[in-house]
Parts: structure tokens; C-alpha cells; sequence
């Protein structure tokens, strides 16, 4: 017997018992310029139990029919939907798609010295991640899994109420047919007024697709993961000038990925910003606002220079490396060639006044050689600004840093401190009461990063990890599909958000579209603030959560979340009809 019950997508379905059902009569709200999501979840239930997290085995096959309506136009105003059809923006239905959600194997889904009772489990076992667009029918077992619906505005789509139907069926049983009315507002969300950068590896595909650095079969790729970044709102984009010193053993290599060409010759340097300008120019074309220098020394103090390759007497040979120490006199004379020309390069683009630069990724303030880098680096970026991931407020009280980049856990003094820009981010180590995105974790401590930013009032949001591909400090390539946790050494899901789909086309996961989410309401919030005032919206978002709001501090379910978007939505409907009325 078939079993189908709507839920939000604040539900990973299959690790409880049952799912939480959406209340009765729910109409979702969506705004132009988003995607409003929920799943339905289904069971072949018979009379075997199947443990949480187990969808069954693979004899049911489940067809998927969907359709959408725009209310009152009757038949003439609907267009039948198949299970994995889209429709683009040019038409008056809104977009719709579903996928299947699929588990991944988490081996390692926490730090187990470190967390604390919100992470839904702790051991090692497969758990919903994977999004995968419906082909035909669905394998469906006896446990509960998921499909995801996604329904996005077009730009010709009415605002109003529409009516998705879906028609589920086994063979030889009756179909279950489930509706849910979408209300479309008349409002648009404005742009992210944030930068949000996701780090992206490169070398994740070059080496997960076999294919060379800036050929045209990477470009082609490139542009694929470019298009699902930008349009799950990532508009800042790590620029590997040089192979980015991250994440990478001492002494080892990551395969280089290098878009400035040098040559070195009779002791002089030449620099091709060939490759470059057409990276720049892809990522334009493609939406990418701000540009990020990689790291132009190695990670935790400076202590040596990246992997930088160059033509000499006609091979390629690496120049610079770990064996090159920060302060080497050679290393950096190529800075004072490279950077000057960089920075020139970027303002006769129009790009230097939205580039950020980097020196060393969370460096150690007693280090003398990342104070020696700074001294030298600051000289040849006067009046470019420098971005550091740092979590001691020293480093900013020293000016060794413009924009602190600090994780959510340690970020208390430079908020006390009335920091003018402040970043935030979190990754493997921020694994108590703070939001964060690993599998483990429910998706509303996902979600509540977009409130929590709002209410600090946070300059821009960045990870790590959009596409690492690879064992902790690159020792070795990992399967991700395979291995969510690169190779069990961070909790699952910290090192992407977006698997290497066929044909270079990613695949999405739960916590990319829930982080989509919650960029969403940090924008709507944005959007309501232009209408009330700040404190009206700060005082809404209080009475939502009944209390003051930290990173460490604020309502640990989903209904706060639903909830408080549920009344922004409604404020902006009301500002919406007051505009109407007006005009």
C-alpha cells in the first residue's frame, strides 16, 4: 500500500519514524526572484519494518505525475507536468521540478569529542543528501524517502494562486493524489546585497573528470558548476591567480591550477593574463559580482609560498613551493612583479574596486612570517582591501586585516567591537550550538544562518567547501558520491554542497537548496526593512523567537523559521495591497 504525506523541506525523511506532516490547507508563499521547496514522502508500507534510514528494497516502482493550474482559468489555464519537466522563464507557468532524494554513506557524521544533543544522529550510516532529477519511475521500499519539489516564478508567470497536483502510483494499486496550492506575490526579492562565496576547487574537476586545466572540455564544465553557484546565489568566486595554497599537505602538491601565465627568463618574469580574462569573463557573463584572490602565501602563518609554476627554457617547472620559504628574497621580487600588474589588470577591467585579497588563510598571530607578509604585500596593494578568515580579535585590533572573516563561534568580540565589515563564517570545527550544514544536523540549523545574519547585520558569508574533491590536505582524490566527508576525516557534508553529475552537469544536495532558503529570508527580511524600518523588522524576528538572538542563541526548531517567514511574507502581501491601493 502506497503512503504519501506532503512535508516541509526543513524534513530529512527516512531518519525519524515518521515525517511531520505540513498542516492542513498550508499555502506557500513565493516571491519573484526565489524557489519555494517542500517534498513529498512515500512508502511501499507492508508488513515488514524497515529501519530509519533504510529505503527498502527495489521492487516498487513509483510513477510521478504532476501538473500545475493557475486558479480560476479552469482547464484551458492548466499545463500537464511530467515527473522531471521544467518550464523556462518565458512562460506564464511557474517553473516546476522534482527530484529524487537520495542517500549517502556518512561514515564519519560528526566530531564525536565535539557536539552537542541537535545533530540527528552520530554513528555512521547512509542518510538523505543527494538530489537527482526523476528519469521514469522511482525505486520505493518499505522505509519512508522523499521526493523534492521545487516551483520558481518565471519572468512572465502572474502573480496569484496556482495549484500543484501530483498523481502518484504503484502498479496495480489505486493512485494517491495530493495537491498544495503556491500563492506567487507580487514582489520581488531584491539582489543579495552581500558577497557569498563558496571556495571553489578547481582542481575538483580536472581531476574528478579527467580532463585538462583550461581546455575547452573544463570551460564547458567550469560553466555548468558556474551556473548552479550562481544561481543558488553565490556571487563571490575564489580566483586561483596561483594554485590556492589550501587545504594541502606540507610538502605535498595539489594539481595545479594556475590562471596567470609566467615565464621566466634571463632572470626577469613575463605574465600572460590570457587564461584569466577569459575566467573573468566566463564568470561575468555568468553573474559573479566580486572577485577573490587566492591566498598568495600557505595556510595557518605564512610560513611559505604557494605552488607557482612557470616556463623555463621552454618546460614547465615549478618555481615556488613549500620549499620556499615566505621571506624568500626571489619569491618575493615575483610578488612585486605579479601584484602591481594584477591589480593594473583588474582596474582597467572595471573589477579591482569589487576584488578582495587574500594573504594566509587562518594565520597564526605570533607568526613573524605572515607579519613579515603582510608588511610586504600591503605595499604593493595600497588601497586594495585584504580579507582574512581570523577568529582572534587581535589580528583585527593590529590593522592586519581590513575584513575579518570570522568563524561563527569565536565572532562575539568583534561584534561587541562594532566592527564596520564583518564576514562570518563556519566549516568542520564549529560543531556546537552554532548553525552549520553538515549531514548529521537538522536542516533548520542550515536555514536560521540567513536570520542569524540579518539580525547581526553580518557584510558577507563564506565556506570553504563548494566542490572539494579531496582527502583532508589533499593527500590523495576521493569519489564523493562515495565519500561525503573527505575520506572520513570531516563530518559529511562539510567539504561540498554540489555532487559531479554526468556529463559535468552538478547535482544538488538538501543542504545546498536549505542554504538557497536560507539566503532567501535574509533578503526578504532586506526586502521588508525597506518598507518598516529596521527595528520594526528586528522587533518582528524578537517576538517570532521570544527572546535576544546570537549565533549561539535562538529557537532550535523549524517552526521559528517557517514561522517568522510566514509572517514576512504576509507584511509584504499587506505592503503590496497598501501599493496597489495607493497607486
Amino acid at each position: 500500500m502506497l503512503e504519501v504525506m506532503l512535508v516541509s523541506s526543513l524534513e530529512k525523511v527516512g531518519l525519524e519514524e515518521n515525517p511531520v506532516p505540513l498542516g492542513e490547507g498550508a499555502i506557500l508563499k513565493v516571491l519573484y526572484g526565489e524557489t519555494v521547496s517542500f517534498q513529498i514522502a512515500c512508502r511501499a508500507a507492508g508488513t515488514g519494518a524497515s529501519e530509519p534510514g533504510n529505503s527498502g528494497g527495489q521492487g516498487n516502482k513509483l510513477q510521478v505525475h504532476a501538473s500545475v493550474t493557475k486558479q480560476g482559468e479552469g482547464a484551458d489555464g492548466s499545463q500537464e507536468r511530467g515527473s522531471c519537466g521544467e518550464n523556462g522563464p518565458e512562460t506564464d507557468i511557474p517553473e516546476l521540478r522534482i527530484r529524487q532524494v537520495l542517500p549517502v554513506m556518512c561514515r564519519r557524521s560528526c566530531n564525536p569529542d565535539s557536539v552537542d544533543e541537535d545533530y540527528l544522529f552520530y554513528d555512521a550510516r547512509m542518510a538523505p543528501d543527494l538530489l537527482r532529477d526523476v528519469e521514469g519511475e522511482v525505486a520505493l521500499g518499505e522505509g519512508w524517502q522523499s521526493l523534492w519539489v521545487d516551483l520558481t516564478p518565471g519572468e512572465a508567470t502572474a502573480p496569484g494562486k496556482y495549484r500543484l497536483e501530483f498523481c502518484l502510483s504503484l502498479e496495480g494499486e489505486e493512485p494517491v493524489a495530493r495537491e498544495v496550492e503556491v500563492c506567487v506575490l507580487d514582489r520581488r526579492l531584491p539582489a543579495l546585497s552581500i558577497p557569498h562565496t563558496e571556495w571553489f576547487h578547481y582542481d575538483g574537476i580536472v581531476d574528478y573528470y579527467g580532463v585538462e586545466a583550461f581546455s575547452e572540455e573544463f570551460w564547458r564544465i567550469f560553466r555548468e558548476f558556474l551556473k548552479v553557484y550562481v544561481k543558488r546565489q553565490g556571487n563571490t568566486i575564489l580566483t586561483p591567480v596561483v594554485t590556492p595554497a589550501l587545504d594541502t599537505e606540507v610538502g605535498g602538491e595539489r594539481t595545479t591550477i594556475q590562471l596567470v601565465g609566467v615565464e621566466r627568463a634571463e632572470g626577469e618574469y613575463r605574465l600572460d593574463f590570457t587564461c584569466l580574462d577569459r575566467f573573468l569573463d566566463i564568470c561575468l557573463e555568468c553573474g559573479i559580482q566580486y572577485f577573490e584572490i587566492c591566498h598568495l602565501f600557505t595556510q595557518w602563518g605564512a610560513d611559505a609560498a604557494p605552488k607557482v609554476v612557470a616556463q623555463v627554457q621552454g618546460e614547465e617547472r615549478r618555481i615556488f613551493g613549500w620549499d620556499t620559504p615566505s621571506d624568500d628574497p626571489e619569491y618575493l621580487r615575483f610578488l612585486e612583479v605579479l601584484l602591481p600588474a594584477l591589480r593594473t589588470h583588474m582596474e582597467d577591467r572595471g573589477l579591482l574596486g569589487r576584488t578582495f585579497f587574500h594573504i594566509s588563510d587562518e594565520p597564526n598571530l605570533n607568526s613573524s612570517g605572515y607579519q613579515k607578509a603582510q608588511e610586504h604585500v600591503r605595499s604593493l596593494l595600497k588601497g586594495c582591501t585584504i580579507i582574512e578568515a581570523v577568529s582572534d580579535y587581535a589580528y583585527y585590533e593590529k590593522g592586519l586585516v581590513d575584513i575579518p572573516v570570522c568563524a561563527v563561534d569565536h565572532i562575539e568580540p568583534f561584534l561587541a567591537g562594532h566592527t564596520p565589515r564583518l564576514w562570518s563564517y563556519y566549516c568542520c570545527a564549529q560543531t556546537k550550538e552554532v548553525p552549520n550544514r553538515f549531514i548529521s544536523m537538522p536542516s533548520w540549523r542550515n536555514r536560521v544562518y540567513g536570520i542569524l545574519m540579518y539580525w547581526h547585520g553580518i557584510d558577507g558569508f563564506l565556506h570553504w567547501g563548494y566542490n572539494f574533491y579531496n582527502s583532508a590536505f589533499s593527500k590523495k582524490k576521493i569519489n564523493p558520491y562515495e565519500t561525503p566527508d573527505a575520506d572520513g576525516t570531516f563530518p559529511a557534508g562539510d567539504p561540498f554542497l554540489v555532487y559531479p553529475g554526468r556529463e559535468g552537469v552538478p547535482e544538488e544536495s538538501i543542504r545546498l537548496m536549505v542554504q538557497d532558503e536560507a539566503v532567501n529570508d535574509f533578503r526578504a527580511l532586506c526586502l521588508l526593512e525597506s518598507f518598516l524600518g529596521r527595528e520594526r523588522v528586528m522587533e518582528l524576528i524578537r517576538q517570532e523567537a521570544g527572546m535576544e538572538l546570537s549565533f549561539k542563541t535562538y529557537p532550535r526548531n523549524g517552526e521559528f523559521i517557517l514561522g517568522l517567514r510566514e509572517k514576512v511574507n504576509s507584511l509584504l502581501e499587506e505592503q503590496e495591497r497598501g501599493t496597489r491601493w495607493r497607486g
